[in-house]
């Protein structure tokens, strides 16, 4: 068959020119880690959802019409502290002038296009201009009609609130959270009182910074729990690796691909290295297990590799397809982010199959001929050494 014959050369390519194929894999790879650098993130939901659909189309009439549809909302509200000129109620005059400060600091911003907050109600029935004292700003508040009360503090006056209209695009509106956070740090917040900016805007960039996170620790978990039980199963540390080495190579092949194809990285695609792992190392227990039995029924390097090649690469190209079948149903669905993972999904299974029939029998070349020899040499003279 085409497909035994392919798996064949490459067998033979492994064999015969083990640095030449790993020097290409690492080649290729760093190619690949340099273009994952430039995948996008994709934290803003209306962006997950076609398009067309006419929630998505109103809601761009509207912003194209009226202006700003996304609000960042800065919460005002006490928190505890030792100074003894601490705020302890937020209609607190330092606390009204901080709010003030806030509307204009903020309102002077590009991406912003109104910023208001309740207390400026609270202005206008006192000529607009802040009370000096707490007593005063309680009598006016006492005195307002309950209609124009409502929505300036809370019940039990620990927090007000500033609102911040924008029309800024999604990555605008994560460095407007970043400027806005970073004008906090100037701001004359007295003690006792603490700013927190949320809204949809300041959860885009939470969900972004979570995700990068995540990613971190969930890859570096993944990758510990399988090469600890590849060390259980294998009870040696270079066999524990090889055939973790080509998976590892499959996840930057696919965040690289991700910028290629113009795939973003969102809550669903977040996930792709630790899945990747998991799916993917099965490859390589599976090549590696058949070569190490060749060895013990007595083939040589040569004749076990190539067996192992043939013989389970066949398995691992079947096996790759009906996973890429599944996965690549993922990308019929309307909703982008499960179309994403689809996409991310089905590349990231073809490269692991890529990788372990192409790395890993290149890798075993150079561990017998080169390596395990050299650690031998090594070791007999340290050896020796000692014994001197």
């Amino acid at each position: 068959m085409k497909a035994e014959k392919i798996l064949q050369k490459i067998a033979e390519a492994s064999e015969r020119h083990p640095l030449k194929v790993v020097a290409v894999v690492i080649v290729l790879t760093i190619f690949m880690a340099f273009l994952a650098t430039g995948v996008e993130s994709q934290t803003d939901y209306e962006k997950m959802v076609p398009q067309d659909d006419p929630v998505i189309v109103a809601l761009n009439e509207i912003r194209d019409e009226f202006g700003g549809t996304e609000t960042v909302m800065l919460g005002v509200k006490l928190v505890p502290s030792d100074s003894s000129e601490k705020v302890t109620d937020i209609r607190d005059p330092r606390v009204l002038e901080l709010v003030d400060f806030l509307e204009q600091d903020i309102g002077s911003m590009d991406m912003v296009t109104s910023v208001s907050s309740r207390v400026d109600v609270l202005k206008a029935y006192n000529n607009d201009v802040i009370p000096n004292d707490i007593a005063t700003v309680k009598t006016i508040y006492q005195n307002m009609p309950e209609s124009s009360q409502d929505g300036i503090f809370n019940n039990d006056y620990s927090m007000v609130v500033v609102y911040a209209t924008t029309d800024a695009g999604t990555e605008d509106k994560k460095i407007l959270v970043k400027d806005i956070n970073s004008r906090l740090d100037e701001a004359p917040i007295p003690p006792g009182v603490e700013v927190i900016t949320t809204g949809t805007p300041a959860l885009s960039e939470l969900i972004k910074r979570m995700m990068d996170e995540s990613q971190a620790v969930t890859g570096l978990a993944s990758l510990l729990a399988i090469f600890a039980i590849l060390l259980l199963y294998f009870r040696n540390v270079v066999k524990s690796v090889l055939p973790l080495i080509p998976v590892v190579v499959a996840v930057i092949w696919a965040a690289g691909s991700m910028a290629i194809f113009k795939i973003p990285m969102d809550t669903a695609t977040s996930v792709m290295g630790s899945l990747l792992l998991g799916l993917g190392i099965d490859y390589g227990v599976h090549l590696y297990h058949r070569y190490e039995e060749e060895l013990r029924e007595g083939k040589s390097m040569e004749e076990a590799i190539n067996i192992a090649v043939v013989s389970t690469g066949s398995a691992v190209l079947v096996t790759t397809v009906t996973t890429m079948a599944g996965f690549a149903a993922l990308t019929i669905a309307p909703l982008s982010m499960m179309a994403n993972m689809g996409k991310v999904c089905t590349l990231g299974i073809f490269f692991c199959m890529a990788a372990v029939i192409c790395l890993l029998p290149p890798l075993i070349v150079i561990e017998e001929r080169y390596t395990r020899p050299f650690l031998k040499k090594l070791t007999l003279k340290l050896k020796g050494e000692s014994n001197e």
